[in-house]
């Protein structure tokens, strides 16, 4: 049996911690303070999915942080221009614009959401069963588990959930006043679902047959 770990007093116990102090990373390698070595499987919700410690991109941080650490977006930089357009290049979209996590991403999606449908009368949002989105309070609102949202509700907006997958449902779901769609092309913390083929193609010409976004939450 693992040993319990119980948690600093001064930290906020606001997760149920795996009793296990991790200390040390090497490859898909994690070492605990016990000297335990274990595989990897979650990559820090897939954060650390470059493995942990590898020569290369030891070197390349080190190089970073011993040249320029940080100078905020008042300013050019030329490995962030040189990344959004690759980004732009690989994507077919047209802008990048970089984030410090994934919540934060959807809170962005979010404010181009009323921007887009304040100007034309849309302001419903339409999410899918079972997705996970978030934690801060416009995330929040897209994601479906009650248990997250129930206890800081009410939520910002009017959020609409349908079946993930379902082409059928969301054909019936769509409507004119939805402002925007947001789907996980694969969703993770619901299960690890996959949708069926043609399931985000039929999502793309609904929010253009209705005048809607869509945001992929990937």
């Amino acid at each position: 049996m693992p040993v319990q770990v119980p948690p600093p007093p001064a930290l906020c116990a606001n997760y149920g911690r795996q009793p296990l102090r991790l200390v040390r990373g090497d490859g898909v390698w994690l070492i605990d303070d016990r000297g335990n070595r274990l595989i990897d499987g979650f990559a820090g919700v897939a954060v650390s999915s470059l493995g942990h410690a590898h020569p290369a991109l030891v070197a390349a941080i080190s190089e970073q942080a011993a040249t320029l650490l940080h100078v905020s977006n008042h300013y050019h930089h030329p490995w962030q221009e040189d990344l959004s357009a690759r980004l732009a290049a690989l994507s077919g979209l047209d802008r990048v614009f970089f984030c410090n996590s994934g919540t934060e991403a959807n809170e962005a999606a979010h404010k181009l959401m009323r921007l887009h449908g304040r100007p034309r009368g849309k302001a419903r949002l339409v999410c899918a069963v079972g997705g996970f989105h978030g934690r801060t309070m416009g995330s929040l609102s897209w994601t479906h588990n009650p248990a997250y949202r129930e206890p800081f509700a009410p939520m910002p907006g009017e959020v609409s959930f349908v079946p993930y997958g379902d082409a059928a449902a969301l054909e019936a779901m769509m409507a004119d006043d939805v402002a925007m769609l947001a789907l996980e092309p694969i969703q993770g913390e619901g299960g690890v679902h996959v949708p069926p083929d043609g399931y985000l193609a039929a999502a793309r010409r609904l929010c253009d047959r209705h005048g809607s976004l869509l945001c992929l939450d990937e």
